[in-house]
């Protein structure tokens, strides 16, 4: 089941959220490009497209590619 995450890349000051799932928030923790991450609320909507838009995002994000997360979160 997704959950909602805050975190933070490392050359940024605002935070972002996003919608992960578990093994999604695994490897968004490990990203060199994140300096902070943490699960903020539980219990979302499963929502599949939501969840394929964020692997591809993290597979460009390995890349040091952000842009595709950024889309994906919402700035706080």
């Amino acid at each position: 089941m997704p959950f909602k995450i805050k975190y933070k890349f490392k050359d940024d000051k605002k935070y972002y959220t996003c919608t992960v799932t578990y093994q999604q928030y695994k490897n968004f923790r490990e990203l060199p490009i994140i300096k902070e991450c943490e699960v903020i609320k539980k219990n979302q909507k499963n929502v599949q497209e939501y969840k394929e838009e964020m692997e591809q995002a993290l597979n460009y994000a390995v890349n040091n590619d952000k842009s595709h997360i950024r889309r994906l979160s919402r700035n706080m």
